[in-house]
């Protein structure tokens, strides 16, 4: 039996299952582990009957209703001792506390075991345990009084103690292009997402919060593609538990690699989905494991901490239980969120939206988000106009975790900027930039190599391209310029500059407006646009590829003897001869021999066997050649042919 199972069976949470164990000396730290008999002899020792269980509650009642009649006797009878009372400020441990109240730690371990409590000395222990512990052994607990110079950060701070709430764990998909990431959200979200991805590929990060059986989770969907790497590493930023698909038939990829280190960089809980086991032998499974444990993920069966499970995307296996592991993972983690003061999170996605204009992609970590907030974010900032949750529904406010797409931004923000929520005369007074994209003179001047002009629908396709770019651009003949690079459709305004400029305009998912399509064609400006990244990249490489000179060399293809000579009235002389070697070829020239002397030579102007027009005659065969400026032909003539062939390093 594996924790899980247990606690789901004795109906308690896997956290204190493994708590409860780790106190026990038992090497117990996943949810997935496996319980061998004298782990579960422990855990149903410890648990008891389903009565004990029931008077442990009658006598936690019983405790509670003394504290309330014995606290208010107890506080009048050592009025006089106030000076001399216990004072507790913050978490403390237990050993700690046995101290402050001059008592040994092992008394109170044994006095609180009676009471059905495991605690060690290190532990920390709750409120409601001092209390108890106060009351057993007759101690006084006073609050630490506030002093005037302290009295606002401490108010505040038990404001933010009292806020903090359970929060939904934020999943972060990773894993190699074409490995399943979106197919399996799409499973998870039951929405057809994946159709909807040019070429199959996701190219946005997208987060989405998905209800599901087990509780909502909410999901950063990030692209595969090389060229994405800094979105994915923004996604790992926000994310509490990093699931990595790996697919059984293609095996651990780069873009797998690169995962595993981004979520052990972020010291994300990771899960392994094995996706695809519809199509292959279910000995696949192991072999990935094995690939895995190359890169240091050791799935748990094999002593490790990550948790692989086998999965079908397309057809729904195992998506049950990868769900109750996330929602187990996070129980263990405790996520908390303050749901008090001004919102803080970050920027996912940012794009323009007609009829919205500038509008990002936001996931808080603490705070609640208002419509009508101002707020601060990165070179930029504005007031929240709208919020829409992640099924297109306009809400009013949003907590922790939750992603959300804002309006009201002033300019278009970057991906990955630091979101806040202002007062309003601290936004006034904010210089906030427009973010208007200036071109300075150096940049309208015609420069050696490919001039572009960049415009894409989001911040991160931008970033990606111009990152891609700069990696070619260095092991390229051809030097690529960026003139100029922005977000939003092609306007006129892009179509003058690049005509300035000598530079070609090339778009991602995004379009050229009507009147710039005009004046493109007027100005004899190129205007490209492409759907799918890597088709962009393609093609960009193709035009950065040096036209080299090609270097060729005469080689010999093959060699004949004459056999008969025919002069033929209106067309020539005409060699008549047997291919003893190699082969003859019609684009050929042709080296005539007599004995040890070269007598001549010409290109071949015709080649015919069997009295058919032919493109080449190999050896073992007859075949009839006319040589342009050589016709003294004789029986026995030896001749070469030639072809002038590409050098080879």
């Amino acid at each position: 039996m594996r924790v899980y199972e247990f606690a789901k069976k004795n109906n308690i949470s896997s956290k204190k299952v493994i708590d409860q164990l780790q106190q026990g000396g038992f090497e117990i730290h996943s949810h997935m582990s496996i319980l061998d008999e004298k782990a579960l002899n422990f855990l149903d020792a410890l648990q008891g009957s389903q009565e004990k269980k029931h008077k442990q509650k009658d006598l936690k009642k019983k405790a509670s209703k003394e504290k309330q009649e014995i606290l208010p006797s107890l506080e009048e009878n050592l009025s006089e001792k106030k000076d001399q009372a216990v004072v507790i400020s913050g978490p403390i441990n237990l050993a700690d506390f046995s101290k402050k109240i001059d008592k040994p730690a092992n008394d109170l371990i044994i006095t609180l075991l009676r009471w059905g409590i495991i605690v060690t000395k290190n532990q920390l222990v709750s409120d409601d345990i001092i209390s108890r512990l106060a009351q057993h052994y007759n101690v006084l607990i006073k609050q630490p009084s506030k002093e005037k110079g302290q009295r606002t950060e401490r108010v505040e701070l038990k404001k933010g103690e009292n806020n903090l709430k359970e929060r939904l764990p934020v999943v972060v998909v990773l894993g190699h292009v074409d490995h399943g990431k979106t197919t399996l959200l799409d499973v998870i979200r039951k929405t057809r997402v994946a159709i909807k991805e040019k070429g199959g590929i996701t190219q946005h990060l997208a987060a989405y919060e998905a209800t599901t059986d087990q509780g909502n989770i909410v999901f950063l969907d990030t692209p595969g593609h090389e060229a994405f790497s800094k979105i994915r590493q923004r996604g790992a930023k926000v994310a509490d538990i990093a699931i990595i698909v790996v697919a059984a038939d293609d095996g651990v990829m780069p873009q797998t690699i690169e995962a595993i280190e981004h979520a052990k960089a972020m010291n994300l809980p990771i899960i392994v989905a094995i996706n695809k086991i519809d199509k292959v032998d279910e000995s696949r499974i192991e072999v990935i494991k094995r690939e895995l444990a190359q890169h240091d993920v050791l799935p748990e069966e094999w002593g490790g901490n990550a948790i692989c499970i086998p999965i079908s995307a397309k057809f729904g296996q195992g998506i049950d239980q990868l769900l109750d592991i996330i929602v187990l993972q996070s129980q263990i983690m405790e996520l908390r969120a303050s749901w008090a003061g001004a919102a803080k999170g970050y920027i996912l996605e940012a794009k323009f939206e007609k009829g919205r204009g500038p509008v990002a992609t936001v996931i808080c970590q603490h705070g609640i988000l208002k419509v009508g907030d101002y707020f601060k974010c990165g070179q930029t900032g504005g007031k929240v106009n709208s919020l829409i949750d992640s099924y297109g529904k306009s809400i009013t406010e949003v907590g922790p975790s939750i992603p959300v797409q804002v309006a009201g931004f002033v300019s278009l923000p970057e991906v990955g900027d630091y979101f806040e929520v202002i007062k309003k005369d601290e936004y006034v007074q904010a210089k906030i930039a427009r973010g208007a994209h200036k071109v300075t003179s150096r940049q309208l001047t015609h420069q050696e190599g490919i001039n572009l002009l960049i415009k894409t629908d989001s911040n991160s396709s931008k970033e990606a391209i111009l990152d891609s770019i700069s990696k070619l651009s260095k092991k390229s003949a051809k030097k690529v310029n960026i003139v100029f690079s922005g977000v939003g459709d092609i306007s006129e305004s892009d179509v003058e500059l690049a005509f300035n400029t000598g530079s070609n305009i090339i778009g991602l998912h995004v379009k050229a407006e009507a009147n710039a399509i005009v004046l493109a064609r007027r100005r004899n400006v190129s205007i490209t646009l492409f759907d799918i990244i890597y088709k962009l990249l393609e093609q960009l490489e193709e035009q950065t590829k040096e036209e080299k000179e090609v270097v060729t060399v005469e080689t010999k293809i093959g060699e004949a003897i004459v056999l008969r000579v025919f002069d033929i009235k209106g067309v020539g002389v005409v060699a008549g001869a047997y291919v003893r070697e190699g082969r003859f070829s019609r684009d050929g020239k042709v080296m005539v021999w007599r004995g040890k002397e070269k007598i001549g030579e010409g290109k071949i102007v015709s080649l015919q066997r069997e009295k058919k027009v032919v493109k080449e005659v190999h050896a073992g065969y007859e075949c009839g050649f006319r040589v342009e400026g050589f016709d003294a032909w004789q029986v026995d003539d030896r001749a070469e042919c030639y072809l002038s062939l590409p050098k080879k390093n």
